[in-house]
């Protein structure tokens, strides 16, 4: 007798950043291409970020969580929005700035991407937000990051400059996100 089992079903729900500052940087070290526990020094930030109203969604297969999105509305601070929104000044796109949510993080464990949980966490966080515009950074080039965010008609807004070692670029879409296919379709 052959007997089959079944995956864990994988679901998205609200999660607590600080409470799970451990489980997410170490998903963003992998995500990332980065040994564990290289984002370790980042510990104390992640958990203070949980201060800030942010609105956190965790990608979850059965209890373990494999990715994560969190963002924060126009009118929250938060560390890195600031040099992103002085960026979008100085490069003449003050618009963009405001009535802006802004996407903080989204990363997905290896092996869980292409599966659409990205997708997912990008759309329902999005979802939720009172804003007419979203920003976020994310690394140059040709990345599954970027293509997901074009999907939904995220543009390059501007070069944010290097973050580490890597140079970013600011990219923006207008709320509500309307994937490719339906505009083309409008056309």
């Amino acid at each position: 007798m052959h007997v089959r089992t079944r995956k864990p079903a994988l679901a998205i729900q609200d999660i607590d950043i600080a409470a799970r500052a451990e489980d997410t940087l170490r998903i963003q070290a992998q995500a990332l291409g980065l040994p564990p526990g290289a984002l370790d020094d980042r510990l104390i930030g992640r958990r203070a970020r949980g201060a800030c109203r942010l609105n956190a969604l965790g990608a979850f297969e059965g209890s373990e969580l494999v990715g994560f999105a969190y963002g924060v509305g126009a009118d929250e601070t938060y560390p890195w929005r600031a040099p992103v929104m002085a960026r979008l000044h100085h490069a003449g796109r003050s618009s963009w700035a405001q009535d802006a949510f802004y996407i903080c993080e989204l990363h997905m464990l290896p092996a869980f991407q292409r599966r659409g949980l990205g997708t997912l966490l990008l759309t329902t966080l999005c979802s939720r937000a009172s804003e007419r515009r979203v920003v976020l950074t994310t690394p140059e080039g040709p990345t599954a990051a970027r293509r997901l965010y074009r999907r939904f008609g995220y543009r390059d807004l501007v070069d944010a400059g290097p973050a580490g070692s890597e140079l970013y670029t600011i990219m923006g879409a207008q709320l509500p996100l309307v994937p490719e296919v339906f505009r083309s379709m409008a056309a």
